[in-house]
């Protein structure tokens, strides 16, 4: 990851790595008074930049949208196997960009005080050795879980009938699972890259300085496990998702006819669905391509590309906090759950969403008691009632109703797009 390497270049930098008289040590080995730098290197202006005002307020605002994603995905209403993978990836993204506030903000302040005896130069050397082996953790989980979403849509794309068997929600939580662990795994020797002197600093610890370590683990390690791979299967994926999609809109366009049946509708939501994961894959490709060729400079070439690593780190962040907006843009029921939180049912936004921007059509919420789950569909204005009707518990309980008088089911809300857009309708007495 590109903050491994910007973190390792400083501590060269500052003569931190290898240096047989370190200040605080005489030339006997025997611990004297600590000393630190008194001199200040030029400032950075755009490592300041963007490590103290862009990083942060990207952090701040991603974590909260991560979270909000967290608690969307994991309703029962949205229970898939793509949004389990969904979910996951929000649960990394919200670590890597936490740990990524608590990373960067302090290393470019310790920057600016000369390494020093300050407050914020201990908070780092004291945090970053576990700090930094977390969030490469969560990047590493991220990655294939991308990987996952791209394999999950390959398969409902190209083997619809199939994928229903292979794609469910448990074995997406199974593989997610696999994922998390394997992360922890590959990442567990970042843990012991790092350590501390006897003055608290922070310095690379004898397996990171091993020459093997770096040539094997570090280099081939990353191009292995997290370059080639994973990029080489989402590329490859989603060139057939995109023909699959392709050819599948060529096929909606030719149909006619009028309105559009259920497995029409269904179809249509797989694709929208298909086209937020290449959108989101995509992304991830563009907003990582910098800190690859970054991570490929410094650890194969031994080149440092300046600038370019700060920028590098930005769009790592910046890709965690903007998949609230892919989501937000492919998901009509997405933006519908995050309003109905935010906002309450009642809000003009939540009529807007089910009338405004969709006036042909209504929404029942059908509560199901038996598990406690709220399914809704997307039905005609003019057939919401009759779809209501035809539910089987409906049918049970209408039996015993007085006749020539229509009934609805107690637990059946129906949004119509009258003036009374929200209407709870009871069975009559």
């Amino acid at each position: 990851m590109a903050m491994n390497s910007t973190i390792v270049s400083l501590l060269e930098g500052v003569s931190l790595i290898n240096d047989t008289d370190q200040p605080g040590f005489s030339g006997s080995g025997k611990q004297t008074m600590c000393s630190y730098p008194t001199s200040f290197h030029e400032v950075d202006y755009i490592s300041t930049y963007i490590y103290l005002l862009a990083i942060p307020t990207i952090c701040v605002l991603g974590s909260g949208a991560a979270i909000m994603c967290i608690v969307v995905f994991t309703r029962k209403q949205m229970r898939s196997s793509l949004n389990v993978y969904l979910a996951g990836l929000s649960v990394f993204d919200l670590i890597l960009l936490s740990f990524s506030a608590l990373i960067f903000s302090p290393l470019q302040g310790c920057v600016l005080q000369g390494h020093g005896d300050t407050a914020v130069c201990h908070f780092f050397w004291r945090s970053t050795p576990w700090t930094l082996p977390i969030s490469n953790i969560a990047q590493c989980g991220s990655v294939w879980t991308c990987v996952a979403v791209t394999v999950d849509r390959f398969l409902a794309v190209n083997y619809p009938l199939h994928s229903k068997i292979w794609c469910t929600p448990r074995r997406a939580t199974f593989i997610l699972g696999i994922i998390t662990v394997f992360s922890i795994v590959f990442k567990a020797p970042m843990f012991f890259e790092l350590t501390n002197d006897e003055c608290g600093r922070l310095r690379t610890s004898f397996l990171r300085d091993n020459k093997y370590y770096k040539e094997y683990y570090v280099t081939f390690g990353y191009l292995i496990a997290l370059l080639l791979v994973p990029w080489a299967i989402m590329i490859a994926l989603n060139i057939f998702v995109v023909k699959a999609v392709h050819k599948a809109y060529k096929i909606r366009r030719s149909m006619q006819g009028g309105k559009n049946n259920q497995e029409e509708k269904d179809r249509r939501n797989s694709l929208r669905c298909t086209l937020m994961a290449i959108a989101m894959v995509l992304t991830f490709l563009v907003f990582n391509i910098v800190a690859a060729v970054n991570n490929l400079a410094e650890t194969v070439w031994e080149v440092s590309l300046g600038f370019w690593s700060p920028i590098g780190n930005l769009l790592i962040c910046l890709n965690s906090a903007s998949n609230i907006v892919i989501y937000s843009l492919f998901g009509a029921r997405f933006r519908q759950m995050c309003v109905l939180m935010l906002c309450g049912r009642q809000s003009r936004w939540m009529e807007w969403l089910k009338v405004g921007r969709y006036p042909a059509q209504s929404m029942v919420s059908d509560w199901d008691g038996r598990d406690g789950t709220t399914r809704k569909t997307s039905l005609d204005a003019s057939t919401a009632l009759l779809s209501a009707r035809s539910s089987r518990r409906w049918s049970k309980r209408s039996q015993s109703g007085a006749p020539n008088q229509p009934a609805v089911r107690k637990d059946t809300v129906i949004y119509t797009s009258a003036q009374n857009r929200l209407s709870l309708q009871s069975t009559p007495s």
